[in-house]
This record gives C-alpha cells, sequence and structure tokens, in this order.
C-alpha cells in the first residue's frame, strides 16, 4: 500500500512540475513576439534619431544620391562609324562639368595632343572634339575619351571602321604580250573589305582557273598566247562593307604582238589599169606593232615626194597616174615591224577603158527617192574578164550647191555592183530639190566617162507620207512592180516547160 501511494503522489508531482514548465515556456514566447512588434514599430525610429543626433544620416545620403547623379561622359555620335577612306569627320566628347580635364586616344592608348594636323583636338564650348580631316586606313580602331574628376576615372569609346572604295592601280587600258609566251594581263585591285573579282573576254566569263588562264592577285595569266587572244578583257570587281557594296570594271585591250602577214581576203596580185587613168595599188598587212609599208618597182624604192600613198592601219595604198605604157609591170609591197618583214608583188596590166553606160534615164521618183535606168546587163554566157562592166558609180549633188562652187568636189558618191536588168535606187534625198547626176560605168581597169549631165527634181513632201504620183510611181509600187514581173517570168517559164 504504501509502495503504491507514493507512486501516485509522485505522478501527481511530476505532472505539476511539467506544467509550471510548459506555462514558463508559453509566456517567454509571448514576451518575445511582443518585443519583436514594439521593435518594428519604435526601433527604426529610435535608431534614426540616435544616427541624427551624430549628425549624419545613411537613408539622406541615399536620398541625395537619387536626387543628383553621377556625371558621365557623353559622345556625340556614340555609335560605330563607317567611312571611306579621305572622308573627314568630327567627333565630340562633353562632360557635365566644364571644369574637369577630357583628353582623346587613338587606337594605340597614346594620348592626341595636337591641335592641328589630319588628326587634330579643338576645344570647343565645354566640349573637346576629335577631328580626322582625312581618314586614312590606319585610323581604323576603338578610340576614347577620358575625363578625370577628382580622380574618377572615366572612358568612353566610339570605333572607326575604314573602308576603301574600289580602284584600279597600274592598270593600263591597252596592254601588249608576246606571241607563243605567257602573259600577264595587269588589273591590280585595290579595296576594303577586299573584291572579289572576275574576268570576261569580249563580253564572255572566263571560267578561272582553268588549263589556259590563273588568277592572280594583281591581274590574269594566260599561257602561251596567240592572236586568238587578241581583243578585250574586262576586269569586273564586287565589294560589300557594312556600309553597302560597290561594283567596278575596268576593261583592257590586250594586243598580241607578232609578225606581218596577209590575211585571206587580200586584194588579188593583179591590177588592170589604162594609159590616161589612174589606178590605185592596195597592200594590207595585219601585224601588231602595226606594219610599216615601202612600195618599190624595179629595185626602186618609191619616195612620197614623187608618188602619192595613204596609208591606214594595217594597210596602204599607192596612187600611180598612167601616162604612158611603161607603167605596167611590177610593184612591191613590203611590210615590217619589229618582229618580222614580208612582202608581196602586184602586177599592173594595161586593161580596156569601158564606154560610158548607153542608157541613162528616169524610171521613177518620190519626195526622197529617185529610180535611174542605166541598162544594166550582167552575161551569163561568157566568163567576165577585165573589160567587163561590174558596176557604176553615180554622183548627185543640188543644182542650187553647184551653182555655187561649179564644181563637182561637194557631189555625193554611190557606187552599185552591176544587177542584170535592174535600176538603181538614189535614195535619202531631201524633198521638192533639184539635182545633177552623172553616172560613169566601172570594170577592172577603172571607170569611164561620165555620162551628160542630167537634172532630176523630187517631189514635195506630202501629208501623212502620201506621195503625189504625177512624175512616176513611189518607191513600193516599184518594188511592187519588180515582183510582178519577177512572178510573170517565173509562170511563163513554167508553162513554155510543160508545154514541151
Amino acid at each position: 500500500m504504501s509502495y503504491g501511494y507514493s507512486v501516485a503522489t509522485q505522478s501527481k508531482g511530476l505532472s505539476m512540475a511539467n506544467l509550471r514548465i510548459t506555462m514558463t515556456r508559453m509566456h517567454f514566447g509571448l514576451n518575445f513576439i511582443i518585443l519583436i512588434i514594439v521593435s518594428s514599430i519604435y526601433g527604426n525610429h529610435t535608431l534614426d534619431s540616435g544616427k541624427a543626433n551624430k549628425g549624419s544620416s545613411s537613408s539622406t545620403a541615399f536620398n541625395a544620391t537619387a536626387n543628383h547623379p553621377t556625371a558621365t561622359l557623353s559622345l556625340i555620335p556614340d555609335d560605330e562609324i563607317a567611312h571611306f577612306v579621305n572622308q573627314s569627320r568630327i567627333m565630340s566628347c562633353s562632360f557635365p562639368d566644364p571644369d574637369v580635364k577630357l583628353k582623346w586616344r587613338n587606337p594605340k592608348n597614346a594620348i592626341v595632343s595636337d591641335t592641328k594636323g589630319r588628326v587634330h583636338i579643338e576645344d570647343f564650348d565645354g566640349s573637346l572634339s576629335l577631328v580626322f580631316e582625312s581618314i586614312v586606313r590606319a585610323d581604323q580602331g576603338n578610340w576614347t575619351c577620358e575625363s578625370n574628376n577628382s580622380g574618377v576615372v572615366q572612358k568612353k569609346s566610339f570605333k572607326m571602321i575604314v573602308n576603301e572604295p574600289i580602284s584600279f592601280r597600274d592598270t593600263n587600258i591597252v596592254q601588249s604580250a608576246a606571241e607563243d609566251k605567257d602573259a600577264t594581263i595587269r588589273c591590280e585591285v585595290r579595296g576594303h573589305p577586299e573584291p572579289s573579282v572576275s574576268w570576261y573576254f569580249n563580253g564572255q566569263p572566263l571560267f578561272v582557273p582553268s588549263g589556259k588562264y590563273t588568277m592572280l592577285a594583281d591581274g590574269l595569266l594566260i599561257k602561251k598566247v596567240s592572236k586568238n587572244d587578241t581583243g578585250e578583257y574586262t576586269c569586273k570587281a564586287f565589294q560589300v562593307s557594312s556600309s553597302g557594296s560597290s561594283f567596278k570594271e575596268k576593261t583592257i585591250r590586250l594586243n598580241i604582238k607578232h609578225k606581218p602577214y596577209f590575211p585571206r581576203h587580200s586584194w588579188g596580185n593583179v591590177t588592170y589599169g589604162y594609159v590616161g587613168g589612174a589606178v590605185n595599188l592596195t597592200c594590207d598587212a595585219v601585224a601588231e606593232p602595226p606594219a610599216t609599208f615601202t612600195w618599190s618597182s624595179n629595185n626602186k624604192k618609191f619616195s612620197h615626194r614623187n608618188h602619192i600613198t595613204f596609208s591606214g592601219q594595217h594597210v596602204s595604198m599607192l596612187q600611180i597616174v598612167i601616162k604612158n605604157s611603161t607603167v605596167f609591170g611590177k610593184y612591191k609591197c613590203e611590210a615590217k615591224n619589229e618582229l618580222g618583214t614580208i612582202s608581196r608583188e602586184i602586177q599592173l596590166r594595161e586593161g580596156t577603158k569601158p564606154d560610158p553606160p548607153s542608157r541613162f534615164q528616169l524610171r521613177g521618183v518620190n519626195s526622197d527617192t529617185l529610180d535611174i535606168d542605166v541598162g544594166a546587163t550582167k552575161s551569163h554566157d561568157v566568163d567576165p574578164d577585165h573589160s567587163t562592166i561590174i558596176g557604176y558609180r553615180f554622183e548627185l549633188i543640188p543644182t542650187e550647191e553647184f551653182a555655187k562652187h561649179r564644181n563637182w568636189e561637194r557631189a555625193h558618191r554611190r557606187d552599185f555592183d552591176v544587177e542584170d536588168g535592174v535600176t538603181y535606187l538614189l535614195v535619202h534625198l531631201t524633198p521638192d530639190t533639184r539635182y545633177l547626176i552623172r553616172v560613169a560605168a566601172r570594170n577592172a581597169a577603172g571607170l569611164s566617162d561620165w555620162t551628160e549631165v542630167k537634172e532630176f527634181i523630187t517631189h514635195p513632201l506630202q501629208p501623212h507620207g502620201i506621195n503625189s504620183g504625177a512624175a512616176g510611181p513611189d518607191t513600193s509600187a516599184f518594188l511592187f512592180l519588180r515582183l510582178l514581173t519577177a512572178l510573170g517570168s517565173l509562170l511563163l517559164s513554167t508553162v513554155v516547160k510543160l508545154k514541151f
């Protein structure tokens, strides 16, 4: 019994003790919460009051900073800029406090101190300007403006991008190369960014590299050139940069140096003339450099004083007045340049002077055309020889103009080849104008005497292009009549063949 009582009593005592501890802990927690609430209400005021008593406040300093932000550098303009060489530019750097010293540094970090020159500084109304009078490629990079405010250093930079436009350096528009050797067409292209280059030959693109062509830094290499490589080569350059794109081209004439040669279409080796007339001996030879020509006969060279010569590129003409038959014979033409010499003989033979046209009459007329019939015939049964008529020459001059000068030096000349049974149209004449006209026949030996001079008049110009038909049909009618005649002849020939 004693044992049981004691346990119960002990257990009750422990329970009361635990209750007192729990109540104590709750009282402490409540006091802690009350302390936090009171601190939150009065703590800041007490803290600020305490610091105010010391004469300074972090909150006051913060507000002062917010109301007065830190002064900073500014650049105008302040972004990346791109320029071409030789252009000019001004960059301005400023600081709110004019007493703060400013300075500029170049991309190598060296201070820019010059006040004159290609790149210099200028003070202007509280700012420090950086002046580029003429921009060069070496100016590319970062340029920095720097301030020092009581030991506080600020820096601000801009990036200068320098582009160089396309240019062709030491590029002659006419270049030469020796035949059968490798040749370089010089076309050195400059620019930044570096341009891309393509080549064209006589307007057609070249596919480089290939077995014949190789692209070089300063041009185009052509292996073992020949006369066929003569022509125009175009060097085209294309450039793309941050500021845009550009395109330029250069056309170069390449001449292949070679010795003279006679072209296939050269004049024949036999020429005819007649006593009392004149004849032109023609010699053409292609060469690079162009050949010089000399004429001789019986090993005697002709001089310009005694003979008339006409020279052009790759051709020479010797005019001979045939006073008597001793002039006929062999003449030698020689063409020479630094690479070689060639020669040929031309035989001047006596021919027959042709007779003037037996017919010379007007077939039709309109405002700007005269249709002339000279009785042209072309034999198909006999082989032509030096006496055969091969063409006609017309000379015409307005009557009014002839009356002023009384000669045919200002006359217009029209040459025609002979055709069987055709008439000849003198076109592009002035309406309502009188013309004096004469005509001569031509064979291998030269021209005949002129026919008698005749006068013909073009029609006045009619409204809406309608020409008066009083004196003859217009050009369209001529052509239509000719077509009908040709068709009639063809049909008649067919009928005859069918009949027989």
